[in-house]
């Protein structure tokens, strides 16, 4: 992908609101948006674009409790701008990642323009030809049955940090999938003028919905040995923005497309191993930065020989609770190596404390995977030696 594609990729179809309008305000606009586009909503304060907001971010209690109180700047998301004078595909990937937005926003001296996920999917499709399903999906796949309420499927993605959670029935076998996006569009929104200013008991008996009946369904489900190059033109072609890898039925992993762009910058740094961290809901200071990098590198090597050429994501978020002054934190771990991929989670009060707790699990997972291959082998040359003679 060259330069000159990259630029014919910029759009400048998106809605903006002021930073200072109220969440009320918002709903209109979702409710216009060309969903076959996944149209960016940027805010602006006082003429300049200061981030943006994302559709899942409004399902967070203030939004369901106070729309008409409750400020768009309260629900923005600081994300990066890339100048179009230094335009690449590694800059636009990382910023897909880093920001977690389907769009990334390129400035344009005075005016602004946005680069869609699935335009820029299309463009890398020719990359992943020969990359197979395995080698980028998540193994770790959270599930709920489909007499669950809403409500415990929101309970369920802010306890493991995702936004979708795969729906499966009494025998495991998957009949559906559900997305913070799907709450927003299926639940809050049909619902939006009875729930201003209804009382919390409204609203509970309104997350009493069971996920069967606001899930989607049939989920396009791929195998772990088809190619990733498929996925995308699946996820195109039937604007997804995920696929079920499955197995008889049963579920065997997920990828996004979040999980694709990894894949892609982990090619493109070609290090014996690559770190990236990324924060939500909380800035880190210099020492916490360094510390974190420490602790990370510290693992990587400790493993590295065993690994090969390896990359980890570290995704970390801050909740609202607080405890002796410290805010609890959840930790993904995604672990991208030539001995597989390993997706862990912990949750804790203060960074450090949750990135400890994640890294703990994530070298159970990691000496589980060794000990596995060990006795693998000695199992092989057990058989060699007697079929030998």
């Amino acid at each position: 992908m060259d330069v000159e594609e990259l630029r014919g990729l910029i759009r400048e179809d998106y809605e903006l609101i002021d930073a200072n309008e109220t969440i009320s305000k918002l709903f209109p606009i979702l409710e216009k948006l060309d969903r076959d586009k996944a149209n960016a909503i940027l805010v602006q304060e006082e003429g300049k674009i200061i981030g943006v907001v994302r559709e899942k971010d409004l399902i967070r209690g203030s939004v369901l409790k106070n729309p008409h109180e409750t400020r768009v700047k309260s629900l923005v998301v600081k994300t990066g701008k890339l100048d179009i004078s230094e335009l690449d595909p590694f800059k636009v990937a990382r910023r897909f990642v880093e920001d977690s937005t389907p769009f990334v926003i390129v400035q344009m001296g005075k005016k602004y323009g946005v680069i869609y996920i699935n335009y820029f999917l299309k463009m890398l499709r020719k990359e992943f030809e020969n990359v197979k399903v395995r080698e980028v999906m998540n193994p770790e796949v959270i599930t709920v049955r489909r007499f669950d309420t809403a409500a415990k499927a929101l309970s369920v993605m802010r306890n493991h940090g995702v936004d979708r959670v795969v729906v499966v029935d009494e025998s495991n076998k998957v009949i559906g999938i559900l997305t913070g996006k799907d709450v927003i569009d299926r639940v809050i929104s049909p619902r939006k003028r009875a729930r201003m200013g209804d009382s919390s008991g409204e609203k509970e008996r309104t997350l009493s919905i069971m996920v069967e009946s606001i899930m989607s369904s049939p989920v396009i489900s791929v195998d772990r040995n088809d190619s990733v190059a498929e996925v995308i033109d699946l996820m195109v072609e039937n604007r997804i923005s995920s696929v079920v890898v499955t197995r008889d039925g049963i579920p065997d992993g997920i990828v996004i497309k979040k999980d694709i762009l990894e894949q892609y910058l982990k090619k493109q740094e070609k290090k014996e191993f690559g770190i990236q961290v990324m924060t939500s809901d909380i800035t880190l200071d210099d020492f916490d930065k360094d510390a974190i990098m420490e602790d990370v590198e510290k693992f990587m090597r400790k493993f590295s020989k065993f690994l090969g050429e390896s990359y980890l994501f570290v995704y970390i978020k801050r909740h609202k609770e607080h405890f002796r002054g410290l805010p609890l934190i959840h930790v993904r771990l995604k672990l991208s190596s030539e001995k597989g991929n390993f997706m862990v989670s912990g949750e804790s009060w203060g960074v450090e404390y949750a990135l400890h707790v994640a890294l703990k699990k994530l070298e159970r997972e990691v000496l589980k995977e060794k000990e596995i291959l060990r006795d693998k082998r000695m199992a092989k040359r057990f058989y060699d030696e007697v079929f030998e003679y």
